[in-house]
């Protein structure tokens, strides 16, 4: 895509710094794409490191001239730590969530992540790749009543990842509890290029019964889509468009500072004003 890079080497560094110094932190899915340039690190930690997470994060991005740091708390779950890059338009993004949902309950949090991951072959903790397409299986492949979204499993690559670790995707059925059979039915079906409809429609019904349970996640969820989202201009570049900042860059920040921390980071290059490409 016009103006990303290869930000493997970029991003390396902190991810092993983050993995050396949290016990508790690991990448939960799409980090690839970060790698790639476009795309942001989905991480899960627990609520007390977040404030050691975003230190190590601001120090990282000074020593490699990216900056101004913004720190976006408008998303239920975690807080969104990002800066701006002067060599491309795209946002540099690390999410710290403490969990992530589906269909209104929690469907992994911190410590489940931690039974379900890998130190990866490039030095980082992440979860491993059975239990990441079990994620992406319901929160990108899985439509509203059961149905598959064709677009997300294949553009989050589902089948392949499903494939590539049968004992991960396995264990990470018991993150919907009594519905693990009909999530091993789905998952072996989508393996097999098929879909069980009636397996994953069992899925989500019990998914939106737990959510029952947990009436605050539910209306956090609510509250922040419908009021939150389109009203924070973070979430909106992020969601509508790609995460490619502005032109002017300026005028985006001056926005931005309305409701978020802007932190300058020392010695770090000005990219409102930096040319990119």
């Amino acid at each position: 895509m016009e103006g990303a890079y290869d930000r493997t080497a970029l991003w390396l560094p902190l991810l092993r710094e983050l993995t050396e110094r949290h016990p508790g932190w690991a990448i939960w899915k799409n980090v690839d794409s970060a790698f790639a340039g476009t795309g942001d690190v989905d991480s899960l930690g627990p609520p007390e490191d977040w404030d050691a997470i975003r230190a190590v994060f601001e120090a990282w991005a000074a020593r490699n001239g990216l900056g101004p740091v913004i720190v976006c708390r408008h998303i239920p779950q975690g807080p969104h730590y990002l800066a701006l890059d002067p060599d491309s338009p795209f946002l540099v993004q690390l999410d710290v969530k403490q969990c992530g949902t589906w269909r209104g309950s929690t469907l992994v949090d911190d410590r489940d992540l931690q039974a379900l991951s890998e130190r990866d072959e490039r030095g980082f903790r992440r979860v491993r790749p059975g239990a990441e397409g079990v994620i992406k299986l319901l929160m990108n492949g899985t439509r509203r009543g059961g149905g598959a979204n064709e677009e997300g499993l294949r553009t989050k690559r589902v089948a392949e990842l499903l494939a590539a670790d049968p004992a991960g995707a396995t264990a990470a059925t018991r993150l919907v509890g009594p519905a693990r059979r009909p999530l091993q039915r789905g998952i072996d079906a989508v393996v097999a290029g098929r879909w069980d409809l009636a397996a994953m429609r069992r899925v989500e019904a019990w998914c939106l019964a737990r959510s029952l349970l947990e009436p605050r996640t539910a209306l956090s969820r609510l509250w922040f889509l419908y009021h939150l989202a389109p009203r924070c201009p973070v979430v909106t570049l992020i969601r509508d468009h790609d995460r490619i900042v502005p032109e002017d860059r300026d005028g985006w920040l001056a926005e931005v500072a309305r409701d978020h921390e802007v932190v300058t980071t020392p010695g770090g290059r000005d990219p409102r004003r930096a040319p990119y490409g």
